[in-house]
């Protein structure tokens, strides 16, 4: 995994989909940024489930440019971590982004999401910073 790589939430991809002038969409400004863009299997699947026939959802060509990282029992064993944690404090997000977000954890990633306030939530969790490119 190259020092210059960062996790992307499903929300990156998303509303790069979505947005009429691609140029604007933060995973545009990414790509020229970082040696890797990755995601998490559960991204992955957030995303194929979304998936139209809309001539502006070019999912292939996108997904094409993204690491998929392995998942595997250490990122459950985080995850299942963050959700007590969470469920504690009674924080509760989605069990996807507990996923994607233990996923970042485990692979020492930060992770870039248009989701701050729920991934916020997580300790350990490096979130990138959009606007400084920074983590925090």
């Amino acid at each position: 995994m190259p020092s210059n790589a960062v996790a992307l939430d499903s929300s990156i991809l998303i509303e790069h989909f979505r947005i009429k002038n691609k140029d604007n969409s933060l995973l545009s400004r990414l790509l020229p940024k970082f040696e890797e863009l990755c995601i998490s299997p559960l991204v992955l699947y957030e995303i194929l489930i979304g998936h139209t026939e809309s001539p502006i959802f070019d999912s292939n060509a996108v997904l094409s440019k993204l690491t998929l990282l392995p998942f595997g029992e250490a990122d459950v064993i985080r995850a299942a971590a963050i959700h007590r944690t969470l469920k504690k404090a009674n924080k509760l997000i989605d069990h996807f982004d507990v996923f994607i977000a233990a996923t970042a954890i485990v692979h020492a990633l930060p992770l870039a999401t248009l989701n701050r306030k729920h991934f916020e939530r997580i300790e350990g969790l490096m979130l990138f910073d959009a606007e400084n490119r920074s983590t925090g």
